[in-house]
């Protein structure tokens, strides 16, 4: 009996070393992660800090172009269609009928322009003026994104699942009220507008909706490409168009700031990305809905251009940057190991 227990103690013991993250991983066989803020992350890499960096256009373009790093690989090589930057509104928008079709309509006509090759040297005059950088670097970043009207509910379940399975979700969907999944996401994609001015439009291309009676607070974050539709409509005179009145143009530096914002109340509608909308509407249950998508993709790993680094498993050993645990680019570079049997280890 008592070589029984001794024997639970020592598997009790040995799990809890495990968990603990004490148990050493094959020598060599790990990669080291750290938390950066993207605008960071190229001057960490240049000093040597790090041997590379995950993160979203354009600074992936930046470097490259620049000639001090190189694209390893590309996230929609590693998660194709995968979800990145929406649009969401506060509870109280969401009530809103007339302002939520004239945000999605902006929306919608601002990625179509995008969208259209006839508009491309204006759309890269107008992502240079947005992020500040010139026009071999925007040009560059705008090959790897989708620009995207709605989000793929499919795969935004999918990285919700990811969450879930990784301990990132602190609630339920039962804890904030919900019966089940498919209510949550019922809820938190709310694609009715966008279906209604989307069967307007084409069933009159000149059609405008109805101007809402309310001016608001809208953000997004500096200088992310990925959020160019805003910047479109702003300059196309979309807002304007639609009778969106108020402070269109107030700036985050990342998403989970602008998710503060939506709890303080000093937002109404941001461009923000899908990772800190979902991860701080279940943990923290900021209410906010997702009436629109940004882009997908336009994500990569990024590695020094001295470093050696040519596949996946030349990453061994190295130290990468992620902005975030969580994350999209978290996730993606935790696939990319994943397939080739790295670990992940966070460098102290």
């Amino acid at each position: 009996m008592k070589g029984k227990a001794l024997s639970l103690i020592l598997a009790l013991a040995m799990l809890s070393i495990a968990l603990s993250g004490c148990v050493e991983s094959e020598e060599g066989n790990e990669v080291y992660v750290v938390k950066l803020s993207p605008a960071d992350m190229r001057n960490e890499m240049l000093s040597k800090e790090i041997d590379g960096f995950i993160a979203w256009e354009p600074y992936n373009a930046e470097v490259v172009v620049r000639g001090e790093g190189e694209y390893l690989i590309q996230s929609a090589e590693i998660w194709p269609n995968h979800p990145c930057c929406i649009l969401a509104v506060s509870d109280e928008v969401a009530k809103d009928e007339k302002l939520l079709r004239a945000l999605v309509w902006a929306h919608v006509k601002a990625t179509r322009f995008i969208n259209d090759p006839e508009n491309y040297e204006k759309v890269i005059q107008y992502a240079m003026e947005f992020t500040g950088k010139d026009r071999e670097v925007v040009e560059e970043a705008m090959k790897h994104i989708k620009f995207i009207e709605f989000p793929d509910e499919r795969e935004f379940r999918n990285y919700y699942e990811r969450l879930k399975e990784s301990g990132f979700l602190e609630k339920t969907v039962e804890d904030l009220g919900y019966a089940s999944e498919d209510e949550f996401f019922e809820d938190f994609l709310m694609r009715e507008a966008y279906d209604y001015v989307v069967q307007k439009l084409s069933e009159n291309p000149s059609w405008v909706p109805e101007k809402p009676e309310r001016e608001i607070n809208m953000g997004h974050l500096t200088a992310d490409l990925h959020e160019l539709a805003w910047y479109v409509a702003l300059k196309e005179g979309y807002f304007e168009e639609a009778g969106i009145r108020g402070n269109l143009e107030k700036q985050y530096a990342n998403g989970p700031m602008a998710m503060e914002a939506f709890k303080a109340g000093e937002i109404d509608v941001s461009y923000l990305g899908g990772a800190p909308a979902t991860l701080k509407r279940i943990n923290d249950d900021i209410k906010i809905h997702i009436v629109a998508g940004a882009n997908n993709e336009g994500s990569a790993i990024v590695v020094a251009k001295d470093s050696g680094i040519k596949s996946i498993e030349d990453l061994k050993g190295k130290t990468v940057a992620i902005p975030g645990f969580g994350t999209v680019q978290d996730f993606i570079l935790r696939m990319a190991l994943e397939e080739h049997n790295i670990e992940v280890r966070l460098k102290e």
